[in-house]
């Protein structure tokens, strides 16, 4: 008999490392900083595909490290699933690097493949207020615009669903589906980590 050889195929995952710089650092000492991130997303993961947005600096919703505006990059890099477990590692090699005040390193796979089937309808429409003013039952925005998923960097839209006091909306106010109410609440969780919304009235400036 032969013997039967198998070969495993390894799938990629695509992540985002969205994080803050901190604002004091001049624009070489920046640059320095990403060249040893991406050396480290080389090294440690094996990335593949990199993808490097410097979204510059922002104000931020309230004070990180005692700083009101920070940095912006967003990098998206693909990993196999055999090196994934080395993600783990990255992490805490990102936690040491001080210049880098906050960061969310989040596998955004699934959140591509629902925002590829997306059909968005053509309308004016952009808040749940307007979509149910003067209707007797709600009906779910997120449904009505035709959206698949949720980005926690949307914030514009985000922002409808809290009150003037930071407050997340219930579903029951808004029309929101529970499936949706989930998705928004873990996105405005993800934004309030990340410095673009606050969390309570008193980050207000």
């Amino acid at each position: 008999m032969h013997a039967l050889s198998c070969k495993i195929a390894f799938m990629n995952s695509t992540y985002e490392l969205y994080f803050i710089v901190n604002p004091e650092l001049s624009s070489e000492q920046t640059n320095t900083l990403l060249a040893n991130v991406q050396e480290l997303l080389s090294s440690v993961v094996k990335a593949e595909n990199v993808d490097v947005e410097q979204e510059g600096l922002k104000n931020l919703a309230y004070p990180i490290q005692k700083h009101w505006s920070g940095y912006y990059v967003n990098i998206r890099y693909e990993v196999s699933d055999a090196n994934k477990p080395a993600i783990k590692d990255l992490e805490a090699r990102l936690n040491l690097l001080e210049p880098i005040i906050r960061y969310l390193n989040l596998n955004i796979s699934e959140y591509l493949i629902a925002k590829s089937k997306e059909v968005l309808n053509e309308t004016e429409i952009t808040t749940h207020r307007e979509l149910n003013k003067g209707r007797a039952s709600k009906i779910c925005l997120s449904k009505y615009l035709g959206l698949k998923a949720i980005d926690y960097k949307d914030v514009d839209y985000l922002n409808q669903f809290t009150s003037p006091y930071a407050k997340i909306f219930d579903r029951s106010k808004t029309g929101t589906s529970a499936k949706f109410q989930r998705k928004i609440t873990k996105a405005i969780k993800q934004a309030r980590h990340m410095g673009l919304m606050p969390f309570t009235t008193k980050h207000y400036r």
